[in-house]
């Protein structure tokens, strides 16, 4: 795959899909009222391409969970979870949204499928720029990013929507271009790297600028929002890529964020753990990669869903536990490692008055079974 930046009509340079020193994707601080939506099926001349049917997961521990009730009005928290169907819209007349990764119809409303129907209304965007006029384009575009901007949407939202567009069934339609917003992150090149073909260019473009292509595809999110379990080809795909070996790297793992406020229990927590032979590991001593590759060889991770978890993603054996900031869950996570396999296991916040803190005598008992 190549990559490029737009520089006015007819676009830039090119090259091979370069990685960027840093992500540079931060949350819009501007929050636009957002625009009606349309499904891309009531739009004129859109073509429909099916790529498969949706997986059903068994997920026989959902109901056991103490899940957070917002989980359930998701529809999550049952003993299987349903994915939906592989599909992509092609159409005309459309703009894409760079900074707020969205794309709209003609008359301005958002079409349904380049955004999970739960976040319309809040995911930020960018106001000025769905106001700008577009640039017109030749040629067939497709959109990277979503809306939501972490670690976790780019390895469970984004990637997989991307793996969509090298199937072999969109071979018909030609090249076309994949369009981020600003540099890539280092995770978003390195992964990008492992799902190329030659029909997809990167097409770097400055967000606040729409773009108005010739045509403009569409793939569906093929995964469920607030869980974050995948399909089984991106499953084989994700243990297919070939990551860095960190030599030395701890097998029982604890994830440790600078970012991360203090706890009235850390000083318990670091006993607990080394009495249980884990290693704490700084987020921040390890760019992305190499944090993808200690996890895929780990037999242990323990850790806050917004401070790594997600990377398991690329892991084939961890036993995955996740320290709760609240007694209620997030079920993210755990459909995370039901879809890929692993066993996992959560610690809640401690018993103190304010609920801060992990209840480190929960997670003592858990790792002695483990033993």
């Amino acid at each position: 795959m190549k990559g490029s930046t737009v520089k006015g009509r007819s676009g830039g340079r090119t090259g091979r899909w370069r990685r960027a020193p840093g992500d540079t994707s931060g949350a819009i601080d501007t929050r636009h009222r957002w625009p009606r939506t349309v499904p891309a099926a009531a739009l004129r001349g859109v073509e429909l391409i099916h790529l498969g049917g949706g997986e059903s997961l068994p997920c026989p521990d959902a109901e056991s969970l103490p899940l957070d009730p917002s989980a359930g009005r998701l529809g999550l928290g049952t003993a299987r979870l349903s994915l939906p169907p592989a599909r992509v819209h092609v159409l005309s007349g459309a703009t894409i949204h760079p900074g707020s990764r969205v794309v709209t119809a003609a008359d301005g409303r958002v079409i349904a499928e380049s955004v999970m129907s739960s976040i319309v209304g809040h995911a930020p965007l960018d106001d000025v720029e769905m106001r700008a006029a577009p640039l017109d384009v030749e040629g067939c575009w497709a959109v990277f990013r979503s809306p939501l901007r972490s670690l976790y949407h780019t390895l469970v939202d984004d990637l997989p929507r991307a793996g969509l567009l090298i199937h072999p069934a969109l071979a018909r339609i030609g090249s076309m271009r994949l369009v981020h917003d600003g540099p890539l992150a280092q995770v978003e090149a390195g992964l990008l790297a492992h799902l190329g073909s030659p029909r997809v260019r990167l097409e770097e473009v400055a967000p606040g600028r729409p773009i108005r292509p010739e045509r403009v595809v569409i793939p569906n999110f093929v995964t469920r929002f607030g869980a974050g379990a995948v399909p089984s080809w991106y499953r084989r795909w994700s243990d297919g890529v070939v990551l860095p070996r960190v030599p030395d790297a701890p097998r029982r793992i604890h994830l440790l964020a600078s970012t991360a406020p203090p706890s009235d229990t850390a000083g318990d927590l670091a006993e607990v753990l080394a009495r249980h032979d884990v290693e704490a590991l700084p987020l921040d001593e390890l760019d992305p990669m190499q944090l993808l590759g200690v996890l895929r060889d780990a037999e242990l991770v323990i850790g806050s869903a917004g401070q790594g978890l997600a990377g398991c993603l690329f892991s084939r054996r961890t036993h995955v536990v996740e320290l709760l900031d609240r007694q209620t869950l997030d079920p993210a996570i755990y459909y995370l490692a039901a879809s890929k396999g692993l066993p996992y296991d959560y610690v809640p916040s401690g018993p103190v008055a304010d609920g801060s803190g992990t209840d480190v005598d929960w997670l003592d008992r858990l790792l002695t079974r483990l033993r």
